[in-house]
């Protein structure tokens, strides 16, 4: 939306611009009423005095260029924007694997602190059924939490 808001002021500026020179080649004509009002107008007046005014000078930079020119900042202000954006999502995402890590961390060292310091440990089926684990199923989830410290708790 930005970028169209921008596209369609930069359009009409430089229509605007390419425009005066077309306004310059009509002659301005100024003169003042019995009333004393001063007009400007296009048409001398019909009777009376008036001055003719002068169109005004060309413009300093050729409008084309300007439009190059302009194209050039556009898209150099799009590509930082980008940039940007790609870095403001980067850090985002980096923030969550941080924050996910830490809460893998936590709960490793809450696993392995339950299963070294219960003597025994139940478990529920998929079935809804309970059953004990044995010591090589303990042992086995004592050394899954330990790698699971060392990964995810790093500092």
């Amino acid at each position: 939306m930005r970028k169209t808001v921008l596209n369609t002021l930069c359009s009409a500026c430089i229509a605007g611009i390419l425009l005066l020179p077309a306004q310059g080649l009509a002659k301005t004509y100024k003169w003042v009423d019995e009333d004393g009002v001063t007009h400007y107008t296009s048409t001398p007046p019909p009777t009376g005095d008036f001055k003719t005014i002068k169109p005004p000078a060309k413009p300093a930079v050729d409008p084309v260029k300007a439009q190059g020119e302009l194209q050039k900042r556009l898209e150099a202000f799009d590509k930082r924007r980008k940039e940007e954006d790609k870095t403001k999502a980067e850090a985002s995402k980096q923030a969550a694997d941080i924050a996910d890590k830490k809460k893998k961390c936590e709960q490793a060292r809450k696993n392995l602190d339950v299963l070294e310091n219960k003597v025994r440990i139940r478990y529920t089926e998929k079935d809804g059924s309970l059953r004990f684990l044995s010591a090589e199923e303990i042992e086995t989830n004592k050394q899954r939490a330990r790698d699971a410290i060392k990964s995810y708790c790093k500092k």
